[in-house]
C-alpha cells in the first residue's frame, strides 16, 4: 500500500500538534471574587474612596454585620489562596453561640489551600475607622480590596478639669467620647451634674467626638463639684467602660492667691539669698584657709632656703680654708725647695772651686816631679 509524501507530511504535522496539545500546561485562571456584608453584596470596595463598610465588634464578637465575606469561585484545584490585612484581620468563619469568634480572633495573614474543589471562603472585619486593605493572591492573579469601620457605641470618655481655677472665670472645656477601641464617637454630649458651679449645654463639635462647654467658676474661693457621664455599658473581655469622671474643684480667690505666690516667691528669694551668703561665706573661709596655707608654705619654703644657703656658705668658707692651706703648704714647699737648690748649687760651687785648686796644685807637683826626674834621669809622670 502506497502512502503519498503530503499525506505523510499532513499526518505527521497533526501528530506533532496533538502531542504538544496533550503535553501543554494550562494557564491558572483568575479566581471570581465576590463580597457581601450580612447578604448584601458589595461590588465596588476595590477602590479606597468607596471601601466596604462594617461596625466594628464592639459587642466582642464578629457577627455578619461587622465582616466583609470574600468568596471565590473558579479556583485551580491544588492552588492556594494567600490573604494579607493591613488595619484589618481575617478569620475563616463568623460568630456563633457555640464557636463565639471574639474581636482578638482575627490574624494579618493566611493562607487557603484548594483541594480538590474551586472556591475559597473566609472573612475581613477591622478594630479602627481608619482604612484597610486587604490583598488576595491565586494563580498569579492580585487583587485589592478596602474596609473601614464605623465606630461603635460610646464606651469611654475623657476629661481633665481645671486645678485650682479662680472665682468668677469662665474657661471652655472639652470631653472626648470613644468607643471600646478608641474611635472617635461623633454626636454624643455628656451630661452634667454640678455644685457651685454654672455651666453652658455641651455641644458636640467635630468628627473628633469632642463635646465642649464652658463652666462659670464661682464668685466666692470654695469648694465645687463636677461630674461628667454618658451611657455605657461593659463588654465582657474589653476593660471596664469608664462612664463617668467626677471631682472636686477648689475655686481660689486670685488676690490671696497672688498674696500666696508673692509670698512663696519673697521666701523663695530669702533662701536663695541665705544660700548666697551661705555659699560666700564658706568660700570666703575657703579662700582664707588657702591663702594661710601658702603664706605657711612660703615661710617654710624661706627658712629652707636660708639654711640651705648657711649650710652652702660654711661648705664655701671650709673649702676657701682648705685652699688657702694647700696654697700655703704648697709655697712653703717650693720655697724649701729653692733653699735646697741654693744650697746644694753653693756647695757644688765650693766643690768645684775645690776641684779646680786640688787640680791645680796637682798639675804644678807633677810638673815639678817631671823637671826633677828628667834632671835626675827618672821616668816621668805623664
Amino acid at each position: 500500500m502506497s502512502v503519498s509524501r503530503k499525506s505523510l507530511i499532513s499526518s505527521l504535522l497533526a501528530g506533532g500538534l496533538l502531542v504538544s496539545l496533550i503535553g501543554a500546561t494550562p494557564a491558572n485562571a483568575a479566581p471570581t471574587i465576590a463580597l457581601s456584608i450580612n447578604g448584601v453584596v458589595i461590588s465596588n470596595a476595590n477602590v479606597a474612596a468607596t471601601p466596604a463598610s462594617v461596625t466594628v465588634p464592639a459587642d466582642n464578637s464578629v457577627d455578619a454585620v461587622d465582616a466583609v465575606r470574600f468568596n471565590l469561585t473558579g479556583v485551580d484545584a491544588g492552588t492556594t489562596v494567600t490573604v494579607a490585612a493591613t488595619n484589618a484581620f481575617i478569620v475563616p468563619v463568623l460568630s456563633t453561640t457555640l464557636n463565639p469568634v471574639r474581636s482578638n480572633a482575627g490574624v494579618a495573614s493566611a493562607n487557603y489551600s484548594v483541594g480538590t474543589g474551586t472556591t475559597s471562603e473566609f472573612f475581613a472585619y477591622t478594630r479602627s475607622t481608619a482604612l484597610g486593605t486587604i490583598t488576595i493572591s491565586n494563580g498569579g492573579s492580585t487583587f485589592t480590596y478596602y474596609i473601614r469601620g464605623t465606630a461603635g457605641p460610646a464606651y469611654t470618655i475623657a476629661y481633665t478639669p481645671n486645678a485650682k481655677p479662680f472665682t468668677s472665670t469662665l474657661v471652655k472645656q472639652s470631653v472626648k467620647v470613644t468607643d471600646a477601641f478608641g474611635n472617635p464617637v461623633v454626636g454624643i454630649t455628656p451630661a452634667l451634674a454640678l455644685i457651685n458651679i454654672v455651666s453652658t449645654t455641651p455641644t458636640a463639635t467635630a468628627a473628633d467626638g469632642t463635646s465642649e462647654f464652658t463652666l462659670t467658676y464661682p464668685a466666692t474661693a470654695g469648694r465645687s463639684a463636677l461630674s461628667v457621664s454618658i451611657t455605657a455599658m461593659d463588654v465582657t473581655g474589653y476593660v471596664p467602660a469608664v462612664k463617668s469622671i467626677s471631682t472636686f474643684i477648689d475655686v481660689v480667690d486670685p488676690t490671696g492667691e497672688i498674696a500666696d505666690a508673692t509670698a512663696a516667691l519673697a521666701a523663695e528669694k530669702a533662701a536663695r539669698a541665705a544660700d548666697k551668703a551661705s555659699s560666700d561665706a564658706l568660700l570666703a573661709a575657703e579662700k582664707a584657709a588657702r591663702a594661710a596655707e601658702k603664706t605657711a608654705a612660703e615661710t617654710t619654703r624661706a627658712a629652707e632656703k636660708t639654711a640651705s644657703d648657711a649650710v652652702l656658705n660654711a661648705e664655701k668658707a671650709a673649702r676657701a680654708a682648705d685652699k688657702a692651706a694647700a696654697d700655703k703648704a704648697l709655697a712653703d714647699e717650693k720655697a724649701a725647695r729653692a733653699a735646697d737648690k741654693a744650697a746644694s748649687d753653693k756647695a757644688l760651687a765650693t766643690l768645684t772651686a775645690r776641684v779646680a785648686t786640688l787640680t791645680k796644685q796637682v798639675a804644678d807637683l807633677k810638673a815639678l816631679y817631671n823637671k826633677l826626674a828628667v834632671k835626675f834621669k827618672q821616668k816621668t809622670i805623664k
